[in-house]
């Protein structure tokens, strides 16, 4: 029987962050044991048998308890055709461990092309109200990066999020999509409709399948596409919010951070220049390529390809 349904219980149950479950995952390693093996067993043969804490060994407890529960949604998963990948599995990115080593989700659920994982990817982030020039520069963005071979990560939010998928798609690229709610809560939007393909598009959420949408849940998928992506490129900020915070946790983690620079900004982007001026954001300029002014992404690409080109965080 499938060993997932097990961790998910542990997951969800009260305590148990990544540094638990890692200590669980390295004591079931150490000894070529599965969580299964040792779900059922009780408190003293766990404290007796493994250097578990009383946080772990209540969170055994706790899964336990809701085993029943997770599993039906577990078999929900399976039947929608979603995927769950452990954080000590192979197929799990090494980035979102190594960069937010003490929030990384132990679980994530993906559906579509999970092999997108282990391509270069540029996040492109921006408000759901973007200005009609932000969605311009977000469509004309995403076309070339995908022809550099580039996969294009964001939020499946309105504006400049879905602008950015469904360029990547219809420039026949490849596209990332993490979600701020748990899988059981996704429709694809109208906007996607007509392009979306299993084979170029991969869906992710860090969140547990009946997880709403919540504003801090928005912050927290913001933070992973940042650690998911070799630069960011956030096409239009607002001065506070979710996609300000995004650029914040890029510097923080060292990801290359690039905004768009307007002669004059729009209200949409009213935070560009700050993320410019206080982080250190790398402004993307206007340049004309077919007679059509394009963002001048060369110093973004370069950046993404060799990151020691790019400034240090402030």
């Amino acid at each position: 029987m499938s060993d997932y349904k097990y961790w998910m219980a542990l997951e969800q149950s009260s305590g148990m962050g990544p540094a638990h479950c890692a200590t669980v995952a390295a004591a079931l390693e150490s000894r070529s044991l599965s969580l299964a093996d040792i779900f059922m067993l009780d408190a003293a043969d766990l404290k007796a048998e493994f250097p578990f804490n009383e946080t772990i060994v209540k969170g055994l407890a706790g899964a336990r308890a809701i085993l029943d529960r997770v599993e039906q949604d577990y078999l929900r998963l399976m039947e929608g055709g979603v995927e769950t990948v452990l954080f000590f599995e192979p197929s799990y990115p090494p980035r979102l461990r190594d960069r937010i080593a003490g929030a990384f989700p132990p679980i994530l659920y993906a559906h579509g092309n999970r092999a997108l994982l282990k391509d270069p990817a540029i996040a492109i982030l921006g408000d759901k109200d973007v200005s009609d020039k932000g969605g311009v520069i977000a469509h004309h963005a995403s076309a070339e990066l995908v022809r550099r071979r580039f996969a294009i990560i964001s939020g499946l939010a309105r504006g400049v999020g879905q602008i950015a998928h469904r360029a990547a798609a219809e420039s026949g690229g490849a596209t990332i999509a993490v979600l701020p709610y748990g899988m059981f809560h996704l429709a694809i939007p109208d906007l996607l409709h007509e392009v979306y393909d299993p084979d170029r598009f991969l869906i992710l959420s860090p969140f547990y399948p009946t997880t709403p949408f919540t504003t801090f849940n928005a912050f927290t998928r913001n933070r992973m596409i940042c650690a998911l992506s070799d630069a960011v490129y956030i096409v239009e900020s607002p001065v506070e919010g979710g996609i300000f915070e995004a650029g914040k946790s890029a510097r923080k983690i060292g990801v290359p951070l690039f905004t768009t620079e307007y002669a004059e900004y729009p209200k949409s982007a009213a935070g560009n220049k700050t993320l410019i001026d206080e982080l250190g954001a790398i402004p993307v300029r206007g340049r004309l390529k077919d007679n059509v002014l394009q963002p001048n992404l060369d110093r973004l690409i370069g950046a993404a390809k060799f990151p020691s080109s790019a400034p240090p965080a402030k």
